[in-house]
C-alpha cells in the first residue's frame, strides 16, 4: 500500500516519541508528506466540573464560567505548543521529509479524524496507552475512536512500557 499524506497525532504521552519515529520512518520510505498534529484540551468539556465548584481557581458566572487569567494561561498554552510541535517539525525537515503542522482545541478523537479527513491523510499514527478497563469506561479511547470513524487507513503504535 503507498501512502502520500501521512497525518501523525502526537501529545505528551510516554509514548510519542515512538509514535513520531515511525511515522517519520514510514513518511521517508514512502516519500510521503507529513501533518504532525497536536490537540489542546477543550475546556468547554470541564464546564460541568467548573459549575459544580469541584475545580479550584474557577468560578461559575452568568456566562457559564470564567477563569482567571484564562486568556494569557491560553495563550501561554498555544505558545508552548508552537514550540513544542516547532521541535518535531525541524527533526522531519532535516530529514527532507515535506512537513506540516499544526494544533487544534478540542476533543483528540474527533479533532484527528476531522483535520485528517480536510487534509486528505491517507493514514493516521497515533500512540495508544493501555488504560485499565475502568478508565478506559469513563475516558473512551481516542484510537478506538479515530480507528473506527477515520476515513483512510490507521496506524496504533502501542506502548510497551506498560505490562
Amino acid at each position: 500500500m503507498e501512502f502520500k499524506r501521512i497525518l501523525v497525532a502526537i501529545n505528551h504521552s510516554l509514548v510519542t516519541s515512538t509514535v513520531f519515529d515511525r511515522a517519520l520512518h514510514l513518511a521517508k520510505k514512502e516519500q510521503a508528506n507529513l501533518l504532525i498534529l497536536y490537540c489542546l484540551a477543550d475546556v468547554a468539556r470541564f464546564a460541568p466540573l467548573v459549575e459544580s465548584g469541584a475545580t479550584f481557581g474557577i468560578y461559575p458566572n452568568d456566562t457559564g464560567f470564567s477563569l482567571p487569567f484564562y486568556e494569557e494561561a491560553v495563550q501561554v498554552e498555544i505558545q508552548q505548543a508552537k514550540d513544542w510541535l516547532q521541535t518535531y517539525y525541524q527533526k522531519a525537515v532535516n530529514l527532507k521529509i515535506p512537513t506540516e503542522y499544526q494544533y487544534q482545541v478540542g476533543s483528540p478523537e474527533r479533532t484527528i479524524r476531522n483535520v485528517a479527513q480536510q487534509w486528505a491523510s491517507d493514514l493516521i499514527i497515533l500512540g495508544r496507552q493501555d488504560h485499565s478497563a475502568i478508565a478506559e469506561l469513563f475516558t473512551g479511547s481516542t484510537s478506538n475512536y479515530v480507528i473506527h470513524h477515520a476515513n483512510c487507513s490507521v496506524l496504533v503504535v502501542k506502548d510497551h512500557n506498560f505490562p
